[in-house]
């Protein structure tokens, strides 16, 4: 009999569900990490209503343009669409996709696209997939864009200025009245990955669009996941009954690949019900987020004033940052070290705050980190 092959080992493993309290390496701590901005990943509902769909099995086990469609993929668009106001929604089965759908549904649109230099590995691989030119621009820089614009560009060709909405590192807001106004004298489109938006900024919770006060349109194409502040899973672009027709009919990875699980599917349809008639839950996180940020910045930490649930510092070299995420989680506080898109050499910490942190959590936090500084 042959011996098990040994446990990859992890330098963190969780050991419930992501929330204010987790169990990670067995002990429970106050949990930093991750992106459950409404605690939504281990809510009764959510996980109920994805159990009682296990009635239809784990997943169609066929493509969506054949047998591939059940009710409750249908249900995430429909609620999608009524979420975001919109005609139509697509939903497909990871928010890494966000990238390509957009490249690619809105390939006959433009000719180029200029790329914030921070933005998501994704939408320069949704780019690179839909076989289009590629240029980038300073991070959240729309001058310079306008620079690029001018040099890039040949006569009669159309931009699309990719971007996230919210910046996944460092938390910024992408400024997108400025980017529009570069793009409208080339007839350009501005298409937004608002993963870590969604649910979040906004009165309704609709992202960054509506944080400025914008909606969809034919020249504004946005795309969000369900796998951060909704608890659930795979990504979406809410939009026009054309753009979506055409998105189904066009990109490859609609019509070729499995869906989504079904019981994700449901949990995921459970998790825009909640977030949409909670609004109650936002106010609670803005309120959370603005307590973090200005205990962060009585340590001295250079903090901007944003509602964005995302709090990130630098420590001088990665030895230092390291020694104070592995002091901390010590302490029973566990937040990320991390070397992610838009990060500068050596990484950063970075704390997300949740809406069911207590104030004695974020009050927690602030204490040990001035400890350990």
């Amino acid at each position: 009999m042959k011996p098990s092959p040994p446990r990859r080992k992890v330098p963190f493993l969780m050991g419930s569900a992501p929330g204010p309290e987790t169990v990670i390496n067995g002990r429970p701590c106050v949990y930093f990490g991750g992106t459950g901005y409404f605690g939504l990943h281990g809510y009764p509902a959510v996980i109920r209503a994805g159990m009682a769909a296990f009635r239809h099995g784990t997943h169609s086990a066929t493509t969506r343009s054949g047998f591939g469609n059940n009710s409750a993929l249908l249900d995430v668009e429909k609620k999608l669409a009524a979420f975001f106001g919109t005609a139509e929604a697509v939903y497909y089965p990871s928010g890494y996709l966000n990238g390509l759908f957009l490249a690619q549904g809105h390939a006959r649109a433009f000719d180029v696209a200029f790329v914030d230099e921070a933005a998501h590995y994704c939408l320069r691989d949704g780019v690179a997939a839909a076989g289009k030119r590629a240029a980038g621009y300073k991070h959240l820089d729309p001058a310079d864009l306008g620079r690029k614009l001018k040099s890039v560009l040949k006569k009669g060709e159309r931009p699309a200025v990719l971007t996230d909405g919210v910046f996944p590192t460092f938390g910024e807001i992408a400024p997108l009245p400025g980017l529009i106004e570069e793009i409208k004298p080339y007839g350009g489109i501005l298409c937004l990955d608002d993963a870590h938006g969604v649910g979040i900024l906004g009165e309704r919770g609709r992202g960054t669009l509506e944080h400025f006060g914008l909606a969809p349109s034919a020249k504004v194409a946005m795309a969000g996941t369900l796998s951060k502040a909704f608890g659930g899973h795979g990504g979406f672009i809410p939009g026009s009954a054309s753009l979506v027709r055409r998105i189904r009919a066009e990109v490859g990875a609609y019509a070729g690949s499995t869906p989504t699980p079904t019981p994700i599917a449901a949990a995921s349809a459970k998790g825009i019900d909640l977030v949409a008639s909670h609004p109650e839950w936002r106010a609670a996180l803005r309120a959370n987020v603005r307590r973090a940020k200005a205990g962060m910045k009585k340590l001295g930490l250079a903090m901007n004033d944003t509602p964005v649930p995302i709090i990130a510092w630098t420590l001088g070299p990665a030895a230092e940052m390291a020694r104070v995420q592995k002091a901390l989680f010590r302490r029973g506080i566990a937040v990320a070290y991390l070397n992610y898109a838009g990060a500068p050499a050596g990484g950063v910490l970075r704390a997300t705050i949740f809406s069911t942190h207590t104030p004695a959590h974020i009050d927690r936090l602030i204490a040990e980190l001035g400890r350990v500084l």
